[in-house]
């Protein structure tokens, strides 16, 4: 009868690449998973970044400077112009909207558009849609919104 013997090979630590770290015996707890309730705060979070980033532009247009801002992606920072969400008439009167996902928002029933008046008036405007959509008045709006997106998305 043969007797197969296996030699024990021992491992250095200082010579695998494991040995180079400092390992322990703790342990992690997982991440949770998302709920449903994390899922429409990150919507409003975006939206209200978006809201915030028209004040600015806002702004800068009744400052009289060009309507820019710096986007950074990376190490790397870009001078972008984006889509103003503000319209002017000819008779001098500011109509905007609030946009998710290239979407105009519908805000009371299906209108989506609100009459502002004159420029310097914009901001406020658009920080009482900020106040609304803290309040959570535009819940349903975004999580349709959202959902349209993702369903244009996967087709």
């Amino acid at each position: 009868m043969l007797r197969i013997v296996r030699e024990e090979k021992s491992i250095e630590p200082a010579r695998t690449n494991l040995g180079r770290l400092d390992l322990s015996h703790r342990m992690l707890k997982p991440r949770p998973s998302r709920q449903s309730g994390d899922r429409i705060d990150h919507l409003r979070k975006k939206l209200i970044a978006n809201l915030e980033e028209q004040i600015t532009l806002v702004r800068k247009v009744l400052n009289g400077e060009e309507p820019t801002i710096d986007r950074r992606r990376g190490n790397s920072v870009r001078t972008v112009r984006p889509r103003l969400w503000w319209h002017k008439d000819p008779d001098g009167h500011i109509a905007t909207y609030t946009l998710y996902n290239q979407v105009a928002l519908p805000l009371s029933g299906n209108r989506r558009t609100i009459e502002v008046g004159p420029l310097d008036r914009l901001p406020s405007v658009l920080e009482t849609v900020i106040a609304a959509v803290k309040a959570g008045e535009l819940d349903q709006s975004l999580e349709a919104a959202d959902r349209d997106a993702w369903s244009a998305w996967k087709a």
